[in-house]
């Protein structure tokens, strides 16, 4: 780990996709389309210029990780300013849907934020598809991952997901491997500064 001190590793979650609204209301089938839209989408070209002008002010990285994702993919790209990309699943957002189980509160129409709640309850009681257990196994292997590849260069960049980066960037606290913020930013596009100890 000594020769991970001092290197700067930069996180941030991909800039806003390029989606409709969405209605207040929603059913599980129109709330699980939205979750499939919004892992489709990529960013609006309104959304790159931002994010291009938001970068200017930033060092340009040696490296960019991201998930392979088109939000993020697209993100990286604009964050990395020609610098290499290593595009990796396991930096993918903690996958989420609603089951397909014909129960009374499943069955209604409820506001969105009901089905973020009901999801994240999911989590932290492990139901699939991807419980809390599972994801704090792939934040270590993505730490792993990590330090393999900052060990290469000072300034590692990496484009992920707020679920996924909160779990993370957890994990890496806790162990006291990272310094800065308690936990990240969670703007869309807006990248947060750590330290490796």
């Amino acid at each position: 780990m000594t020769a991970l001190r001092g290197k700067r590793l930069w996180v941030m979650r991909h800039g806003r996709p390029d989606l409709p609204d969405n209605p207040f209301f929603m059913t599980r089938e129109t709330f699980n389309r939205f979750l499939e839209a919004y892992d489709a989408a990529g960013l609006s070209d309104r959304e790159k210029d931002r994010l291009r002008r938001l970068y200017e002010g930033y060092p340009r990285p040696d490296l960019v990780v991201t998930s392979d994702l088109p939000r993020a993919r697209e993100t990286a790209e604009l964050f990395a300013r020609s610098a290499p990309i290593i595009e990796d699943p396991v930096f993918r957002e903690i996958p989420v849907r609603l089951p397909d189980v014909p129960t009374w509160f499943l069955s209604r129409l409820w506001p969105g934020e009901i089905w973020w709640g009901y999801l994240r309850f999911a989590w932290f009681y492990d139901i699939p598809p991807e419980g809390q257990k599972k994801s704090l196994e792939r934040a270590q292997t993505a730490i792993g991952k990590l330090e393999q590849y900052q060990s290469d260069v000072p300034n590692l960049a990496v484009v992920s997901h707020s679920g996924f980066l909160l779990v993370l960037i957890d994990q890496l606290q806790r162990a006291g491997r990272i310094r800065g913020r308690r936990l990240p930013h969670i703007g869309f596009g807006l990248p947060t500064d750590y330290i490796w100890q």
